[in-house]
């Protein structure tokens, strides 16, 4: 006899949050002495900018009594006040004062979150042990280099597992039915020799606007594709992401382009490319994750990424060394 079982949408889990770097805003809009509070990776956190310049991000709740320090919080110097008591946590967490007892307990301290500035981007290191960064994050040249247009920047809420959205770098099939690409782009995916950075080679010299793409993915949500349509005419999009929780992420791009193109076409190539999110918005909203899928001999790039990507995740011995 065989059992009707449950429906996936209802019994399926996502995988953990992987392990690397992701935006929590950009810097312009952060200013100094502005507090703000941050959802990410399932977590509350606040998020501001010191008197010196420095960004700090810590857990958002305050050991005293639970106060939310990303509302109504104040940066008092090189410290965040909490808004209920006035306790003062300095950028490493730990407790500075008490206005009204001199004594401070010795867990009075917060985390504070491993945090950079580049390219524009406040960027937080994730990694479920809490270590410090295991690789830096990479130099893009084009980035306020004299050739190229200042970027356009681009975000998207999207109620899909970072990992989910990730894959599509490596799913050349996907344009063809779901950006109606008139064919499957010829497309080649290798890994570099120290295991972790993957890059995408597409030949869409067919396309509607034909180019030749390279996507550069450092980790599940941090990429950069560079897309070429001919001498002169280059696209950069830098993708970083900020898992929410499981099920949501908020996605940022950074758009930039040949100056040679851009009164010709930069601005409606830079559209088009944003425009294209709608196209896979209805899959990633109502998809579940597969975590052993079922592939065909001609998914070979999706094979790829799927082993590719268990690196940025603990195994399960390390969560029960852990445990």
């Amino acid at each position: 006899m065989t059992i009707v079982e449950a429906c996936e949408s209802r019994t399926n889990t996502t995988p953990d949050f992987p392990m690397g770097w992701y935006t929590v805003g950009r810097s312009h809009e952060l200013q100094i002495g502005e507090v703000t509070n941050v959802t990410a990776f399932d977590r509350e956190l606040a998020l501001y900018r010191t008197r010196s310049g420095a960004v700090v991000l810590q857990d958002a709740f305050c050991p005293h009594l639970g106060a939310h320090l990303g509302v109504e919080g104040r940066v008092v110097g090189e410290s965040i006040r909490c808004p209920f008591h006035g306790w003062r946590f300095g950028t490493d967490g730990v407790c500075e004062e008490i206005p009204y007892c001199e004594d401070i307990p010795e867990r009075a301290r917060i985390r504070t979150w491993h945090t950079e500035e580049k390219h524009g981007q406040i960027w937080v290191w994730f990694h479920p042990e809490n270590t410090g960064p295991h690789w830096e994050l990479p130099d893009i040249p084009q980035f306020g280099a004299e050739g190229w247009t200042l970027p356009r920047f681009a975000e998207f809420d999207v109620p899909a597992h970072i990992q989910d959205i990730a894959e599509n770098a490596c799913d050349p099939v996907h344009f063809q039915y779901v950006h109606k690409q008139p064919d499957v782009p010829p497309s080649e995916v290798t890994i570099e020799d120290n295991g972790r950075i993957l890059h995408l080679n597409s030949d869409a010299s067919n396309a509607p606007i034909p180019n030749q793409l390279h996507a550069t993915v450092y980790s599940p949500g941090h990429a950069l594709v560079h897309t070429d349509y001919g001498p002169g005419a280059e696209m950069l999009v830098y993708n970083s992401a900020q898992p929410i929780d499981r099920h949501n992420t908020k996605m940022r791009w950074s758009l930039i382009v040949r100056k040679e193109i851009e009164d010709l076409a930069g601005d409606d190539v830079m559209q088009g490319i944003i425009d294209g999110l709608s196209d896979d918005y209805p899959i990633w909203a109502n998809k579940v994750h597969k975590h052993k899928p079922l592939f065909c001999k001609a998914d070979k790039t999706l094979v790829l990424f799927r082993k590719w990507v268990r690196q940025f995740y603990l195994t399960e011995k390390d969560k029960r060394e852990i445990a």
